[in-house]
Order: C-alpha cells, then sequence, then structure tokens
C-alpha cells in the first residue's frame, strides 16, 4: 500500500529503521483499505503482540483540536514513568509545542510521521540516548482521522 500514501515534506520513509518500527509500518500497509484510511475497526492485537508493550493509541477530538491517550503500552508508560491514558498530550507533555505540531500533521495530511532523535522526556531519559517512533492516522469512516495508532521505541547508547 505504500503507493497510497502520497508524496509530502512530512512523509519520508527511512532508509532503514528500527525492526519494530519496520514490522509496525508492514503491519499498517498490510491492513490498509484500497480506498481511505483505516479504522479502529480494522486492527487486530493479536496480530502484533510483540509490539503491544510499545503501542500507544490517541483520540483526535475537534473544536478545538486536541488529542487524547486512549490507550498506552506498558513499555511506553515505564519509560515515561506513569500511565498517560486518558490524559490530553498538551497536559501530559507541557511546553512541546512540536510535539503537538507533528500530531497536528499527522491529522491534516493524513500521512504517517516518522521521528528520530534525541529522547526529550522520559522517567529514565538518562538511560536511552535516542528515539524512533512512527504515527499512523485511522480514520473509523475512512476519511476523517479520529485516532492516531503510534509505536515509539527508546535506544540505548551503544543499541
Amino acid at each position: 500500500m505504500a503507493d497510497s500514501i502520497p508524496d509530502s515534506p512530512c512523509w519520508v520513509k527511512p532508509a532503514s529503521w528500527h525492526p519494530r518500527i519496520e514490522r509496525f509500518y508492514a503491519y499498517w500497509q498490510s491492513i490498509h483499505p484500497p480506498v481511505g484510511l483505516l479504522g479502529r475497526q480494522h486492527i487486530d492485537p493479536g496480530a502484533i503482540p510483540d509490539l503491544l508493550p510499545h503501542v500507544y493509541m490517541v483520540d483526535v477530538t475537534r473544536d478545538p483540536l486536541r488529542f487524547k491517550y486512549r490507550l498506552v503500552g506498558t513499555e511506553y508508560a515505564q519509560r515515561m514513568g506513569h500511565d498517560l491514558t486518558g490524559r490530553y498530550l498538551d497536559e501530559a507533555h507541557p511546553g512541546f509545542p512540536e510535539l503537538v505540531r507533528q500530531y497536528v500533521t499527522t491529522v491534516e495530511l493524513r500521512q504517517p510521521h516518522y521521528r528520530s532523535g534525541p529522547v526529550l522526556f522520559a522517567a529514565s531519559q538518562k538511560d536511552f540516548r535516542s528515539i524512533e517512533r512512527l504515527m499512523v492516522p485511522m480514520a473509523r469512516n475512512g476519511v476523517d482521522v479520529d485516532m492516531i495508532f503510534g509505536l515509539i521505541v527508546y535506544l540505548r547508547p551503544g543499541a
């Protein structure tokens, strides 16, 4: 389904990425409908049990546009030092407007968003040198993004 992702300055698939990110992307492509965006109803957690500790889902609300954690994998929650489920992104991560902007871009362009770089916040930040994260938009009706499905991998020095 890579052909169904329009070219954009936002979405550039890297030459290489962490194997978990690659597997997450491959799963997303494998369940992507031929037309429109996939929705929560297309996801089968049993198909990706090894990825579940690293995934998260964020509900997209409008008027105003905000993002609320619906589900946070155990590994992600551990790295953050607490479970973010039920919290709004801007409240859970105050002072990170670039992070919110990445979510807005994912919604507006209806495309995946990949980030690789330094750890900006984590309970055990000093133990990790960087992260890789992929977010994909989802829409129950195939058109209007109402959820973001993501996977984040924390990388230790030397990894």
